[in-house]
């Protein structure tokens, strides 16, 4: 059987970042993610910011540990999302190469210099390769303050060896930008989420604010003109209305969240 190269090949990534208006046409579409209103609006945003940075497709991965026992994943996917369906079948999300290095690493990359062990972490790149992920390039977007929370762009290309050579400095400078404004949107998505389904008020958010200053109830009360009983009571309340088990777990999930 023939096989012909497509009608307009994409040309080399160093030639796509060397174009004049290259940096200001990635940047024009970050700083529209802030203001964006929902979900779909982001994904729109993000399709024309991997088309812009030179990829033919990416995934956007945001990811929690609750506690323990408890792991969040968000994903935004300008991709097929039949990847992300056939990848829970096979892996866990967390153990995925491209998510274990954003753990450790900040340093935006190129997949095939990855060398993080996962479970089965050849299997996860080749079904990624079938989905256009056939060269990578992996911009972590880390919190501070030993949180937990953290997010990784991963730009993909159908064309092997893709990411790699002269463009690589530009693309570095471009995407960084866009994974972070991506990871700080979810905190803000996640955080309201959590806020409305916890019922979650604005007092609340001062009560676990003071605890994490190391403040007991007593404390907390004095500073809120309250009775150490009253504030007892009102963190029970809260402990139950988030499911954790004691003020400490409530005040890191809020951070975890982004509320305080």
């Amino acid at each position: 059987m023939l096989s012909f190269p497509p009608a307009n090949p994409a040309p080399p990534l160093r030639e796509v970042t060397a174009a004049p208006d290259y940096f200001a046409r990635v940047s024009e579409v970050v700083l529209r993610i802030e203001s964006a209103p929902d979900a779909p609006t982001v994904l729109e945003l993000l399709e024309q910011a991997t088309v812009r940075a030179g990829a033919d497709v990416s995934a956007f991965i945001s990811f929690v540990r609750e506690d323990e026992s408890c792991e969040s994943f968000r994903f935004l996917l300008a991709c097929d999302p039949q990847w992300c369906v056939e990848y829970e079948y096979q892996a866990r999300y967390a153990d995925h190469p491209w998510l274990a290095y954003a753990r450790k690493h900040s340093e935006a990359i190129s997949g095939s210099e990855i060398t993080s062990p996962g479970d089965d972490p050849v299997a996860a790149i080749r079904l990624a390769e079938r989905y256009g992920f056939r060269s990578t390039f992996i911009v972590p977007a880390p919190s501070s303050g030993g949180l937990s929370r953290i997010g990784v762009l991963a730009l993909g290309s159908s064309t092997a060896g893709y990411f790699q050579g002269e463009g690589i400095p530009a693309l570095k400078v471009a995407t960084r930008p866009l994974a972070a404004g991506l990871h700080e949107w979810w905190v803000r998505q996640v955080g309201q989420e959590l806020i409305e389904s916890a019922r979650i008020a604005a007092e609340d958010i001062v009560l676990l604010e003071l605890h994490s200053k190391g403040l007991g109830s007593k404390d907390i009360a004095r500073a809120l003109g309250s009775t150490p009983s009253s504030v007892h009571s009102r963190f029970q309340r809260l402990i139950a209305r988030l499911g954790v088990a004691n003020r400490t777990a409530a005040a890191r999930l809020a951070a975890e969240y982004g509320l305080i």
